[in-house]
């Protein structure tokens, strides 16, 4: 008799505890964020920022790359129904929107929640791709080959047998190389190294 009365408040509280659950949190669509990095001299970061959206963005930018190349992308369903259509598709969904200073937020519209992180994930790759590796190697290989010139420029100094005219003139072109040109080139480097993908969509 003793248990009865527990077991009788446990019954008629257990309800009550149902109604209480809070719904779960709807899973939120996927996304990505990607910094930018600062921007390049003479662009402010409005105008960087509103730059990258653009080319993100272009039925001629990264989403040209991003949806022939990408070997994750070739594999899905929604692209291969699609056809020759699925760029005019990949521009009318996508969303790149500003998400601080330097930071965009990057999300598909369209498709399962599945071939939205494929398609977020092979843009934010081709972006890296070309913005900062490619661009990297192109400026430390045109760093490479001032370098040489301005090294190839005092060994034609030192040898003598140049007019001092000419030597004149290669002393102002290595100046003009070491004082403005390489750290130029060198803070171009530093700034694309600082692009970044923050979170991948998942």
């Amino acid at each position: 008799m003793r248990y009865c009365v527990p077991a009788l408040l446990l019954l008629a509280v257990l309800p009550l505890m149902n109604l209480m659950k809070l719904p779960a949190a709807p899973v939120p669509d996927p996304s990505a964020i990607l910094d930018i990095g600062p921007p390049p001299k003479g662009m402010t970061a409005a105008e960087h920022c509103k730059d990258v959206i653009e080319r993100m963005t272009h039925p001629r930018g990264y989403i040209f790359f991003a949806g022939g190349g990408d070997s994750e992308m070739s594999k899905l369903p929604s692209l291969a129904r699609l056809k020759d259509e699925f760029r005019p598709w990949m521009v009318k969904n996508i969303r790149v929107t500003q998400d601080g200073e330097r930071r965009l937020r990057v999300t598909f519209r369209a498709g399962t929640r599945a071939e939205q992180v494929v398609i977020i994930n092979a843009l934010l790759r081709e972006y890296i791709k070309g913005d900062r590796e490619q661009r990297i190697k192109g400026i430390e290989e045109a760093l490479r080959l001032e370098e040489k010139i301005a090294t190839d420029l005092e060994a034609r100094i030192e040898s003598g047998k140049e007019e001092r005219k000419s030597v004149d003139e290669y002393q102002k072109q290595i100046n003009s190389l070491r004082t403005n040109r390489f750290p130029a080139l060198r803070a171009e480097i530093a700034r694309v190294k600082q692009i970044a993908i923050i979170k991948w969509a998942k």
